[in-house]
């Protein structure tokens, strides 16, 4: 008998699990049929959050990353606006100015949206990674971050006669220069920004980008392309030295012997005034 109510039992023990194992799938299957998609941020603002962490900021800060990931993810996967990436971001910050994966992310999810980001959508984005490359100075990437999202995002986007384009350009290209000293970004990055220094009229910066970071290249393709790159400047250099004195000279001719004529004047000069600007730029 003893065997026998063991046996129901255990049948009817397993019956039973099998029935709450069964209702409990049906239940699921309801709960996420009766699931829609909603943009909606449920966190208090910032200022809050400091004083809800207890002290813990950093560990409320890594919640809040989890919970900014698996946001982005549904987004995604909804094609949403991926409206709150900055509220998520600045909550972070708020409790751990020094997340510095948190910066980069918000530069990257506000500007790389499902639907795409209108300009003011990027501009908050890189205003970001400026405060990122602020707090942290030697950090190359975040420099890069920076530098390509102004240059390859937001200008491409601008009218051609907005009024902030050159400035946001000359921006651009600080942040790449820095991003390659440290070593970051691509080895194309240095001729990039020289071909900038140029467009903006800064050759003598050119030069010296050039030289500073030829022994940081290691690609033997781009160490050739500065190589004569460097050559092309230094002559000219050297050029502009030779007219700049050449023009000096003539003035100084025209004020102490206007009646003598150039190649005279050029012995009868101080032969140290006379060469100024002459000397090999390199």
């Amino acid at each position: 008998m003893k065997h026998v109510r063991r046996f129901v039992a255990t049948v009817a023990i397993v019956g039973v699990l099998a029935g709450i194992w069964s209702l409990r799938g049906r239940a699921m299957d309801q709960y996420l049929g009766t699931q829609t998609y909603e943009d909606i941020y449920y966190l208090p603002p910032p200022q809050w959050l400091e004083v809800m962490s207890l002290g813990h900021r950093r560990a409320l800060a890594d919640l809040i990353w989890l919970r900014a990931l698996i946001y982005f993810g549904d987004e995604f996967a909804n094609k949403g606006a991926v409206r709150h990436v900055f509220n998520y971001g600045d909550s972070m910050l708020a409790l751990d100015p020094d997340f510095k994966r948190v910066y980069r992310w918000v530069g990257m999810a506000g500007v790389y949206t499902p639907t795409g980001s209108s300009t003011e959508f990027m501009e908050r984005a890189i205003d970001v990674l400026r405060r990122g490359a602020e707090r942290f100075p030697n950090d190359g990437d975040l420099a890069w971050d920076a530098g390509a999202t102004i240059t390859y995002d937001l200008l491409p986007h601008l009218p051609k006669d907005d009024p902030d384009r050159e400035q946001l350009k000359a921006e651009g290209n600080e942040y790449m220069m820095a991003a390659a000293r440290l070593g970051a970004g691509p080895d194309w990055l240095v001729m990039t920004n020289a071909t900038s220094l140029r467009k903006l009229g800064q050759t003598d910066r050119e030069l010296r980008h050039l030289e500073e970071m030829y022994a940081m290249i290691r690609d033997p393709k781009v160490k050739a392309q500065i190589e004569i790159r460097l050559t092309q400047l230094r002559d000219q250099a050297y050029a502009e030295a030779f007219r700049s004195a050449n023009e000096e000279f003539e003035k100084r001719r025209e004020e102490e012997f206007p009646y003598m004529p150039s190649t005279l004047y050029f012995f009868v000069a101080d032969p140290i005034d006379a060469t100024v600007g002459l000397e090999d730029p390199s």
